[in-house]
C-alpha cells in the first residue's frame, strides 16, 4: 500500500486526500512576534489539511526516530527535570551553557533527508517507499522556498530533534578528552549544558562545541551572546530554566516561586481576576511535577485555595 493511502485510511478521509494536499502546495500562514532582544522570529502555521498529515507523520514517524541518549526536549518519558537531574545527580559543580542559533530555520529539508539516509538501519517503517515517504515530508513539513523548518508547526520539534542527533554524537566523542572529570553532556532542543567537575575548563569546552557545530554537517552556530559559564560549588545553577541547588536538589526558581504564592494569596482574598484562574493552576501543576518538596510546602499554607481549584476541576 502507498503512504498516500495509508494516511487517506488512517485520517478517515477520502482516497486520493493525501496527494491532492501534498501537490497543491498549500502555503501557511505566517505571523512575526517580538523577541526578548528587540527581534523578530516568524511564526509559521499550516492549513488545517497539512497540520492532519504532520500528526501522522508525527505519530507514526518522527516520534519513532532513534533519538539520543544526550537529547531530553520532545523525546518520550524525558522531561525539562529529567535535564537538569542528568547534571544535579553527576555531582558537577561547572557548567557551560550554549544557545544554539536560530535552531530550527537553520535545518533545511537536505539535512534532514542526510540524516534519514545516515541512520536508516536503525528506522523501522514498513510503509510505502522512503521516495514516497520523504517527498510528503518535504511538502508537508518544509518551507516550499527555502526549505527550512519552520517555527510552528507540528512535527519541527521531532525533525530538529533528530537531525540534531548528529551534533550530539560528535559531543559525546569529544568529550572522551575530558574523561577524568566525569563529563555530563545535555541537549534540551537548542540549549546544550556541559558540566564537569573541573576547575578552569569552560574555554576549552567552549571551544570544543565551536568545532563540533563546525564539522556537524547541519548548519548549527552557537549564539555567542547566550553562552553561559557558571559554577554551583557556592550556591545554585540554573538549567533550562530549573534551579540545581549544592546538595543535587532540582527545584524552581525563587521568582517562580514567589510568583505562585502572590498569586495563590490574591486568590485566597479574593483578588485573583477569574481569567488567571487556569494560568495558576497550570503553574501549580508544573511546581509539583519539579518539586514535590515545594508542592507540599504550598499544600500546608494554602490548603482551602489548592482543594478549592480541585473542585472547579483546575488541578
Amino acid at each position: 500500500m502507498s503512504i498516500y493511502s495509508q494516511v487517506d485510511k488512517d485520517v478517515m478521509m477520502r482516497d486520493g486526500f493525501t496527494q491532492s494536499v501534498i501537490e497543491s502546495g498549500e502555503q501557511p500562514r505566517k505571523w512575526p512576534i517580538r523577541k526578548k532582544n528587540g527581534g523578530q522570529r516568524i511564526i509559521h502555521h499550516p492549513t488545517m489539511k497539512v497540520k492532519l498529515i504532520q500528526y501522522w507523520l508525527l505519530t507514526k514517524f518522527f516520534l519513532k526516530l532513534p533519538q539520543h541518549p544526550s537529547s531530553y526536549a520532545f523525546v518520550k518519558n524525558r522531561s525539562i527535570k529529567d535535564n537538569a537531574l542528568r547534571h544535579a545527580q553527576s555531582g558537577n559543580k561547572y557548567f557551560v551553557k550554549v544557545d544554539l542559533k536560530d535552531f530550527f530555520p537553520s535545518i533545511k529539508y537536505s539535512d534532514f533527508e542526510r540524516c534519514f539516509n545516515d541512520y536508516r538501519d536503525l528506522i523501522d517503517f514498513p510503509i510505502g517507499n522512503d521516495a514516497e515517504l520523504l517527498f510528503m515530508i518535504k511538502e508537508s513539513c518544509f518551507l516550499s522556498v527555502s526549505e527550512a523548518l519552520p517555527i510552528g508547526f507540528p512535527s519541527s520539534p521531532a525533525i530538529a530533534n533528530f537531525v540534531a542527533r548528529e551534533l550530539d554524537e560528535l559531543v559525546i566523542s569529544e568529550l572522551a578528552k575530558f574523561e577524568k572529570f566525569n563529563p555530563v553532556y545535555t541537549r534540551y532542543a537548542d540549549d546544550l549544558i556541559i558540566s564537569v567537575s573541573g576547575k578552569n575548563l569552560s574555554k576549552l569546552i567552549i571551544k570544543m562545541i565551536g568545532k563540533c557545530t563546525k564539522n556537524c554537517k547541519s548548519n548549527f552556530k552557537v549564539n555567542p551572546d547566550k553562552t553561559k559559564v557558571c559554577s554551583s560549588s557556592g550556591g545554585s545553577m540554573i538549567a533550562t530554566g530549573l534551579k540545581i541547588c549544592h546538595d543535587q536538589h532540582v527545584t524552581l526558581h525563587k521568582k517562580q516561586k514567589d510568583s505562585i504564592r502572590l498569586k495563590l494569596s490574591l486568590f485566597a482574598k479574593g483578588k485573583l481576576k477569574q481569567e488567571e484562574y487556569n494560568k495558576l493552576s497550570g503553574f501549580i501543576a508544573y511546581a509539583k511535577s519539579i518539586d514535590e518538596q515545594f508542592y507540599t510546602k504550598l499544600n500546608r499554607k494554602f490548603f482551602k485555595q489548592l482543594r478549592s481549584l480541585e473542585s472547579l476541576h483546575l488541578l
